[in-house]
């Protein structure tokens, strides 16, 4: 079996697993990954950090980025063509829809040549493992945008989502910590 059949077997299994928790454990998980997150050093000094705006089937970052736009500036992604500009987070009320059915900002484009000043990047995923591996959704849209980003790069994710290892190659780009409900995993 090639990489791509492991990662799309890998996929169809987390999924699986997911199925089998009720939104609201979901969300009690979440609340547990994000409270591990908010003790982090790096989180508490980040000024700027490139989040992202959940889906239903993530770690809900909806009430945490509320929580901390006041104190901290977020960006959020944005699909354009084949990849994600950044746009800045405002407000709930200033995000649209998009045809992935994934709310985005409608603000300005954080230009690329200011990616240094981010501070931290909060990574959604797939599938994560031990050796800090991220594996995504197939699309390959953070594989492109993480290398332009120096900041630290922290995935968050449900516990059944890590594994001692998942198949990844070249083009995967690691984390440098994974923050899940009862673990950290730091390089």
């Amino acid at each position: 079996m090639n990489i791509a059949e492991q990662k799309k077997e890998f996929r169809t299994r987390v999924v699986e697993i997911k199925h089998s928790y009720s939104q609201r454990e979901l969300q009690n998980f979440s609340e547990e990954v994000i409270s591990t997150l908010e003790l982090t050093e790096v989180f508490q000094n980040a000024k700027v950090v490139l989040a992202y705006y959940s889906m239903s089937d993530e770690v809900n970052t909806h009430k945490w980025i509320k929580k901390h736009h006041s104190q901290k500036q977020f960006l959020l992604p944005m699909v354009n063509n084949d990849k994600l500009v950044l746009k800045e987070y405002v407000s709930e009320e200033s995000m649209l829809t998009s045809g992935f059915g994934i709310k985005e900002p409608l603000g300005d484009t954080f230009p690329e040549r200011e990616y240094d000043k981010i501070d931290l990047v909060i990574v959604p995923g797939v599938a994560f493992d031990r050796t800090l591996n991220r594996m995504g959704r197939g699309k390959g849209f953070y594989d492109r945008l993480l290398p332009k980003i120096k900041a630290p790069k922290i995935a968050v994710c449900f516990d059944f989502q890590v594994f001692d290892k998942i198949p990844a190659d070249q083009g995967d780009i690691k984390m440098n910590m994974i923050v899940c409900q009862n673990e950290i995993i730091v390089e």
